[in-house]
Parts: structure tokens; sequence; C-alpha cells
């Protein structure tokens, strides 16, 4: 994603150097793959019937979901710290310095803990609240988003980035007053803010405006296919259901998918016992919660347990078969156990259904590596290349699997 900052902001490129080598690229992008599909599987609760999130998670990403997710985190990095600062425990400008360069590795948890240090060390510091709002919201907690954001806008009311962070969180849940208020505040200065206007104006009818905030979205984004379909719903003055399940937000999350979301926010604490502890309890409750499984397949997952893992998953799409975070899961317990044909099977299903440059790619591209067929897995690496284009892995994937790919063909 392209991610606009100003000057003295942490440096958007790419985390990871990436190898030539196959073996070395495969594992940095099956790295990435867990980061891409993040907001996808932590938010999977939040699907109801046909209807498609918005958001990373994030995970979910290609298309318009790409775009979304795109637009939302970008400005995030409009206010970062800017001047260099000394590295010592007790100064707040170097904890959320540091809370930035986590934020950028998608590691939300562990950049929530340092935004919070630093507002405790400095509680009128906009920008750490700013980031402690969008490390909170990118590791799926929404509402303690939200006081967060509204602290630095109550320290820099004209504060961009968390005027686009209070407007995106209203978007999602359908409180659209209050989303145009804020994202109108923010669109001076958030470009991010303009998909969300765009998307906005056209969920509630305002065709014309939906047009403008989208025509000034594609100017900086002209290849972005969610605006091109945007503008063509707008002109036709009518969204057709597919659209509108992928443009509207799942609303103010109940009780139940706030419990799921604790899970959530543990595990991306680094909290895994307790996170197992919790969606084990809540599927004690209601063993028809299909985002508890999914919950509870991650979290064990991510503590080595894959065949514990594996049941929890095998659980969730017995529920929901259309659960992408928990296909995308089963696919990767399938691949951990060397079962490749059964994994990309999965992925390939689980690729007709997402956007293009999901974790479906992803799964692809490197299981095609692994099995000797580069030629298969160049589109794949295409299509990641195309909707994360600041990712370095991905990139070095894409040239690994053309090289093995045009060496395959002159043997």
């Amino acid at each position: 994603m392209n991610q606009p900052t100003r000057q003295g902001s942490p440096d958007p490129s790419s985390t990871h150097a990436g190898a030539a080598v196959e073996d070395s690229t495969l594992d940095a992008v099956l790295n990435d793959s867990d980061q891409l599909l993040a907001g996808s599987l932590r938010d999977d609760q939040r699907r109801q019937q046909r209807r498609r999130r918005w958001v990373v998670a994030s995970l979910l990403f290609g298309g318009i979901v790409m775009s979304v997710l795109a637009y939302v985190v970008a400005a995030a990095l409009m206010a970062s710290p800017g001047a260099a600062v000394a590295q010592t425990e007790g100064d707040p400008a170097a904890r959320s310095a540091e809370g930035w360069r986590l934020w950028q590795a998608q590691e939300f948890g562990p950049a929530q803990q340092q935004f919070e240090m630093a507002v405790e060390l400095d509680p009128k510091a906009a920008d750490a609240w700013n980031g402690l709002g969008w490390s909170r919201f990118n590791g799926g907690d929404a509402e303690g988003a939200v006081p967060a954001f509204e602290k630095c806008v109550e320290l820099e009311p004209r504060h961009p980035a968390a005027l686009n962070g209070l407007g995106q969180i209203y978007l999602m849940w359908r409180d659209y007053d209050r989303a145009e208020t804020y994202l109108k505040k923010a669109s001076p200065q958030a470009s991010a803010a303009w998909f969300g206007l765009a998307r906005l104006y056209l969920l509630t009818g305002d065709y014309p405006q939906a047009q403008r905030w989208a025509r000034k979205a594609l100017a900086q984004s002209p290849t972005d296919e969610g605006l091109k379909r945007i503008i063509a719903a707008a002109r036709a003055k009518q969204v057709d259901p597919d659209l509108r399940a992928m443009l509207e937000g799942p609303g103010r999350p109940d009780a139940a998918a706030k419990s799921v979301g604790e899970g959530w926010r543990l595990m991306n604490t680094g909290k895994r016992p307790e996170a197992i502890k919790l969606f084990r309890d809540i599927i004690a409750q209601d063993d028809q919660s299909a985002t508890a499984w999914n919950g509870l397949g991650w979290a064990l997952m991510g503590s080595g347990e894959v065949a514990e893992a594996k049941a929890a998953f095998e659980a969730c799409l017995e529920l929901d078969a259309d659960a992408l975070g928990a296909m995308n899961g089963l696919a990767r317990c399938l691949y951990a156990d060397d079962q490749l044909d059964e994994a990309v099977a999965l992925w390939l299903k689980m690729h007709a259904k997402a956007p293009a440059g999901s974790a479906a790619s992803v799964g692809l591209a490197g299981a095609y590596m692994e099995q000797g067929e580069p030629a298969k897995a160049v589109p794949y690496y295409r299509e990641l290349v195309k909707a994360v284009p600041d990712s370095q892995a991905f990139r070095d994937g894409l040239k690994a699997a053309q090289a093995a790919a045009d060496e395959s063909k002159s043997e």
C-alpha cells in the first residue's frame, strides 16, 4: 500500500529484505500472509449471512476490500513522530516512534503497548493518542480506538488521521451522520477520507457526492477498480447487492461479537493462553458460534497446536462454509502437515470467493513454488504485488517465480 507520510514519519517501506532464492522468499511471503489476512481472521465474527466485511485485518485484501484498507490505514502515518528521538525508556517520543515501527510491521498488539506507555508518560502527546487509536483499530478493537482518537482530537481538533479514524469507525458501524461529520473534517488533509466519503454517499443514495469523492480518490489511484465500480454505480443511481455487501459495514458489534473480539485482542497482545480459554468458554456456552471456532483455531495455531487448530477450523466451516478466515486457516494446517495438494485445492476454493490479492493468493503462490511449478505461481504473485505494492517479499517472490519459470522453459 502506498502510505503518504509527512516529513519525519516512519519509513513505510517493507521490513522484509527478501532473497531471490525460493526457500527464503517462501518464508518471507508466508510471514506476509499472516499479516495480509489478519483483519479477515479477526473480524470473521462480523460476517452475517451474505454480507462481506469491509475491512484487517485484514486482512482481506484485493479489489474493493483492498482499496478500503489502503485508504483507511494510509492516513495513520500522517501524524507520526517527526524528529529524531533519544532511545530511552522514559522518552514518550521514543516510545511513540517504536509504536509506529511496530504498527508498520503490522504488530498491532506490541504497537499498542508502546503507545499506551507513550501517553502515560505524556498525556498531551496527540500523535501518540492517534497511534494508540490506529493500533487498537487495526488490532480489532474499534470500540477501544474511539476514546483514543477522541482524546487526540481533543488535543488537536483538526488532527486529520484521528478524524479519519473516527469517521471510518462510524462508517463501519453504519452511523452515517457521525461518519460524515468526521470524514468531512478530515478530508482537506487526509485523502484516506475520500474513499470513505465515496462509500458513505453511495450507500446513502447521494450519488452526485459519491461521484465527486470517488473521482478525487481515483485521481490518486487511477487503476483502482473498486473506485471505478463506485463511480459506475453512482452514475446508474443503483447499487447492486454484491457491491453493497462489499461496501457496507457490519454495524456496531453485539455482546457476543464483543466477546469474540476480546479473544482477538488477547491474541494480538500476545496472550494466547488467555485467548484460547476465552474462545473455549464462548464455545461451551454456544457451540454454534462459527466465529468463536475460527478464533480458537487461530489461537491454537499460533501456539503450535496444529491438529487441534485443524479441528476448530473444520468445526467453523461446518457452521459457515464461506468463512474465509477458517478456510485459510485449514489450508495452512494442511500445508503444515505437508498435504500440499489438499491445501492448494482449498486455497483455490477460497480464491474463487475472495478478492484478488488475498491470503489465498499468498498460499497458492508459495505452494506452487514448493511443488516446483513456478509458472503457476507467477499470476498469484502478480496479484499480490498489485494489491500490496510496498511488499518487498511479494516483489521478490514474483522475481523468483518468473526466473524459475523462464529457466524451466529453456530446459
